[in-house]
């Protein structure tokens, strides 16, 4: 047996191997991209909708009638939101402020700041952007759990290391969340919590290749 019959089917795997591990790298990191891309939409929406709530907030202490409606937690709860830093810090920020217009709702009949001018056009404005808001935050969680999952699925999670793998976490605000959702993901273990139990030794084996492939396509 001469060694080109060996070294040639050694090459073609190699070379298949490779080609392989960037193609599933290039695709986590599209599949990250497209996450951020949806989290953008998300975020663009949420501002409008702190924006046309200070409106509505404003409009109500200016009116003799509002204007001693008790709206500094309201007012507390949008500087917070503004100010979350991280999807996971809006979707508390965002729950809080649900509860604070609550409040507000049950202190004061907000059904008669439809009379005010400017209350009326805020309260529109958030009512258009509460149609679209909805939509989004499904996108996003469903492109940011695509993500996760190709991150700690064989054999992608191969090259999530060399990709700057971080598994992006859902918005979710818990006013949003059903009852059930809540009970049922208490006791839910994710898939990247279990695949360090069920990697075998080819799999650990081929995590080393594949970060020194992917080494040596960068040098390339």
């Amino acid at each position: 047996m001469s060694i080109m019959s060996v070294l040639v089917p050694f090459v073609v795997l190699a070379t298949g191997f490779t080609v392989i591990m960037i193609l599933l790298f290039r695709n986590l990191q599209r599949l990250d991209e497209e996450a951020g891309e949806a989290w953008s939409r998300v975020q663009e929406q949420r501002m409008e909708r702190l924006d046309a709530s200070r409106r509505l907030i404003d409009a109500l202490s200016a009116s003799a009638e509002f204007g001693d409606a008790p709206t500094d937690d309201v007012r507390r709860a949008l500087d917070a939101c503004r100010n979350a830093d991280g999807i996971e810090a809006a979707a508390e920020a965002d729950s809080a402020l649900a509860d604070a217009w609550r409040a507000l709702s049950a202190a004061t009949d907000m059904r008669r700041a439809t009379a005010l001018e400017r209350a009326h056009e805020a309260i529109e404005r958030l009512g258009e952007i509460d149609s679209r808001l909805p939509l989004l935050e499904r996108l996003y969680n469903n492109a940011a759990t695509t993500y996760n999952n190709a991150g700690v699925t064989f054999p992608t999670l191969l090259v999530a290391k060399r990709a700057g793998y971080a598994a992006r976490p859902l918005y979710r605000p818990l006013h949003l969340r059903g009852a059930s959702d809540q009970a049922s993901a208490a006791d839910t273990e994710s898939l990247a919590d279990k695949s360090p139990r069920i990697m075998n030794a080819y799999m650990l084996w081929a995590v080393g290749m594949s970060d020194a492939t992917l080494e040596e396509a960068d040098t390339h």
